[in-house]
């Protein structure tokens, strides 16, 4: 695979089923070159690669994952033996180069770039197809959402013996079948995904419709270009589908598939009353009044955290060592595991990390994952470019930070009052990140990173520390 897509966008990228027809337009060849015209690289065929009889196979972290034949294998044993689903043999999979070539030979040669260029993947009977334009230089265990998004579509084609389709239900379905497998593997669990969503469609509630007008596929495609719409569309839809198949088992959701036989209106009732009902996450209750000002770092601070990620964990030390300055900014210089990190002394917020003593990364503003004084449904930008100095390449960085609740939480080092901050990205609406910051401990006590190097959760707690009181 070869332009880095972040997870935030691998995971929401909307996929489609595609359903052929045999019509033509009279003037298909001149909108194929408009279509090609503004493409750098012209359309060539997919690779294909057929998937059958695949071994049992599951990778205990995604560096495992080498090729697709081992990604599809690795999503098979699960569908089949964890989720006992049917085994869709043998199962196509068309690679794509780029969006050209995907919307040229992947999609009906009258559809348009502009169409087709938001697309990761479509699934058609016993055919996937993936364009690799939108997962450039990220390995297979990276993509394998998106890969089994899809293939819970051709689940869905195998199970249909009628060509009833609900859109919500479809696309949800998807979404459960891919949170299932990484869940299974180990990789995330399937309690972490539900928490991201429900807390994205908290914070984006004004924009949830009712799942009735989701449920023809041209609505849905309309709703999910909307601004939040893909976000709120997809976990709409998945949230739904946990429900159906908590609520009934996954034996209900197969006669829905075959007849569409599935009293709609009923459950319709029942999931908005649970939407309502889900706690203070969704229903965003005003946290209590507290005031918590920014702490006195000093040197020799330490603290220990453990930090999970697929396949392993690790114990992490971060200790201020010294107070330095980086391009004309007054820093902390706090080793962190192998490297150092270097802290804005005015507001907290990360600028640079180093390795070796040589920078490896620098922002123009700080990440400001604090706002002093920390105050109850406090919200603030965090806007700046980060630059990695060894590639030159730059990206920009755009979040709203929300100060969600005051907690107490209990980690490894102990339970402690704590200011929960949560990171939207603001293009997409995406939570990137969960920070619980303690005055007790001078930092933060625990971290979930939704969008982790891995391409899945990292989490963060802290085992002990050493400040002053």
């Amino acid at each position: 695979m070869s332009a880095a897509v972040r997870r935030s966008e691998l995971l929401r990228i909307p996929s489609a089923t595609r359903r052929q027809s045999g019509f033509k337009r009279p003037a298909a060849l001149i909108t194929l070159i408009l279509l090609l015209a503004p493409a750098c690289d012209l359309p060539e065929p997919p690779k294909v690669v057929t998937i059958s009889n695949v071994p049992t196979f599951r990778p205990s972290s995604p560096e495992q994952v080498q090729t697709v034949e081992q990604a599809m294998a690795a999503i098979i044993t699960v569908c089949r033996d964890d989720l006992r689903l049917p085994v869709v043999d043998p199962l196509n999979v068309h690679l794509y180069k780029n969006t050209a070539s995907f919307a040229s030979y992947g999609n009906a040669p009258w559809i348009f770039r502009s169409d087709v260029a938001h697309l990761a993947g479509t699934a058609d009977k016993n055919k996937m197809h993936i364009n690799l334009e939108k997962t450039q230089h990220l390995p297979w265990g990276r993509a394998i959402w998106v890969l089994a998004h899809e293939y819970g579509h051709n689940l869905e084609n195998d199970l249909t013996s009628v060509r009833f389709h609900t859109q919500w239900f479809t696309e949800g379905f998807a979404e459960w079948v891919a949170a299932r497998v990484v869940d299974a593997l180990g990789w995330q669990a399937y309690e972490l995904t539900l928490r991201r969503i429900r807390l994205e469609l908290a914070r984006h509630r004004e924009f949830i419709p009712a799942l009735y007008k989701l449920s023809d596929n041209r609505d849905w495609n309309s709703f999910t270009r909307k601004p939040k719409g893909a976000v709120t569309a997809y976990n709409l839809a998945a949230a739904a589908v946990d429900r159906l198949i908590e609520k009934k088992g996954i034996a209900s959701a197969i006669p829905y598939f075959r007849w569409g036989d599935f009293e709609l209106g009923e459950f319709a009732a029942g999931f908005k009353s649970d939407l309502e009902n889900m706690g203070p996450e969704f229903t965003r209750q005003r946290p209590r009044e507290f005031l918590m000002r920014k702490p006195d770092w000093k040197i020799g601070y330490r603290w220990i955290y453990e930090e999970t990620v697929p396949g392993r964990k690790t114990a992490l030390l971060a200790q201020i060592n010294k107070e330095d300055s980086v391009r004309g900014r007054l820093v902390f210089l706090v080793k962190f595991g192998d490297g150092e990190e270097l802290y804005d002394k005015d507001t907290l917020g990360l600028i640079a990390t180093m390795k070796n003593g040589k920078l490896t990364t620098y922002r123009d503003e700080p990440n400001r994952m604090f706002e002093w004084p920390l105050q109850a449904a406090k919200e603030w930008k965090n806007t700046y470019r980060l630059r990695d100095v060894e590639t030159k390449k730059t990206d920009v960085i755009d979040r709203t930070m929300v100060l969600a609740s005051l907690e107490e939480i209990t980690v490894p080092a102990g339970r402690l009052i704590s200011a929960k901050i949560e990171a939207y990205e603001n293009e997409t609406g995406r939570l990137m990140a969960e920070y619980w910051y303690a005055p007790a401990a001078k930092w933060f006590v625990k971290t979930i990173n939704y969008g982790g190097e891995n391409g899945f959760v990292r989490v963060r707690e802290l085992r002990s520390f050493k400040v002053d009181s």
